[in-house]
């Protein structure tokens, strides 16, 4: 009798990574890939191809860590080049305000210049001050959610 095999298969991923994985380890892309049934790039794929195929990469990578955190409370941190690293509880909340810090920096960041980098000598006296009290509430923000996180 064949084994039953979950669809899609991100789905199945989650059941073979809750039964061959363990806090702290890394899961390798290949892993991933493997399980995910993605094909391996190599020089010979089309460009279209090779963007559908990280199309699917990225649908099955979301849902497969959205299941494993929402069903099961796994967390996994993404280990740059090598793949993903169960989170154990213990470092779960520090991990998780760690990435939201960095995130928030680089969202307010980019938030910041794209206020600043405005043609004031285009605007009228209205629009300049519209824009010149959205750069005051975007910093005061920022400073109380740095306060926040301390």
């Amino acid at each position: 009798m064949s084994e039953v095999k979950v669809s899609p298969s991100w789905r199945q991923a989650v059941h073979d990574f809750l039964a061959e994985f363990k806090y702290g380890d890394i899961v390798p892309h290949s892993w991933l890939v493997e399980r995910f049934g993605l094909p391996v790039p190599d020089e010979h794929m089309s460009a279209v191809a090779f963007q559908a195929r990280q199309f699917a990469w990225l649908a099955s990578i979301e849902g497969f860590k959205a299941a494993l955190l929402h069903d099961h409370q796994v967390l996994l941190q993404s280990v740059r080049g090598e793949g993903y690293r169960w989170c154990p509880p213990a470092d779960q909340t520090q991990a998780t305000l760690q990435e939201f810090e960095r995130d928030a920096g680089r969202l307010f960041r980019h938030a910041g210049s794209r206020l600043k980098n405005v043609r004031h000598t285009e605007l009228t006296y209205d629009e300049r001050r519209v824009n010149m009290d959205a750069q005051a509430k975007l910093s005061l923000l920022r400073g109380t959610v740095r306060k926040q996180l301390r």
